[in-house]
Formats: structure tokens, sequence, C-alpha cells
């Protein structure tokens, strides 16, 4: 159990990570790793995208009361450009919300209404992410 009292539902982000890991677009797959021990960490094939962004990963984590935050961060020279899709309790916003790119602050999150199914949240940010590589080959197409 982390400090908020929330319980980590390991079963569910073990079977996300199996699903992360099925994917050509996923590198690798980390599960739990010692810098994020809350986390699944994916990191994305960067054949896939624009030479100007260095890494890209896919962070999520899940709880048992159904509270989740999964971020997608492209890394670039010194900034990263970040979108953050949160289920929890929160003074800034609804219990579901987005935090908008390009930094996903709390300052820029919207209010949201997600999937009660993780796996239905995880499906709609892989849909996002690929929304966002598209966006990104027109960027370079300029």
């Amino acid at each position: 159990m982390n400090d908020t009292g929330r319980s980590l539902d390991e079963a569910l982000l073990r079977a996300v990570a199996r699903r992360l890991g099925s994917l050509t677009v996923i590198d690798t797959v980390r599960v739990f790793p010692r810098q994020k021990p809350e986390s699944v960490v994916a990191t994305l094939e960067d054949a896939y995208y624009p030479e100007e962004i260095r890494r890209i990963e896919l962070e999520a984590r899940a709880y048992r009361n159904g509270d989740f935050n999964v971020t997608y961060r492209e890394a670039r020279g010194n900034d990263d450009w970040m979108a953050r899709w949160d289920r929890h309790d929160n003074p800034h916003n609804s219990r579901d919300h987005y935090h908008q790119p390009p930094r996903a602050r709390a300052t820029d999150a919207v209010d949201k209404s997600y999937p009660t199914d993780f796996f239905d949240v995880v499906e709609l940010v892989l849909a996002e992410v690929d929304a966002r590589l598209g966006e990104l080959w027109e960027q370079t197409d300029d």
C-alpha cells in the first residue's frame, strides 16, 4: 500500500504489461522498475518517431480502488512533451480528468470521463498515442 492508502493492483498492471508487450510499437516493458516501483513503464520503439525525439515512454499505475494514471512522455533535447490521463480524487478537477500537453501540469487539467475497465482506458490512450504519432509526422513534413 502506498502513502495515500491506495493499494496497487499488481495483477492488473502485470496483465497490462503483457498486453503492451504484445504490440509492435513497444520496444520494452518494465514491470515495477526500481525507480518507479508502482508503475509499468513501456518504452516505445523510436524507429516510429521523428529523429528529434530521443525516448518515448508510457507509464501506467492502477489501484484496487479504481484510481489510475497513465502518462505519455516524449523526451526531446531539453524538454519533454507530456499528456496524462487520471482518475483520482483531487482539488483541481473531477475524479476523471486529463492533463493536456505539452506539459501535463495540474493547471492544464480538464474534466474527462473514462471507461470503468482499465484495459479500455489503456486502449483509449493507445489510440491517442497513435494519433499523436500522426501529428508528429505531419509537423515534420511541413
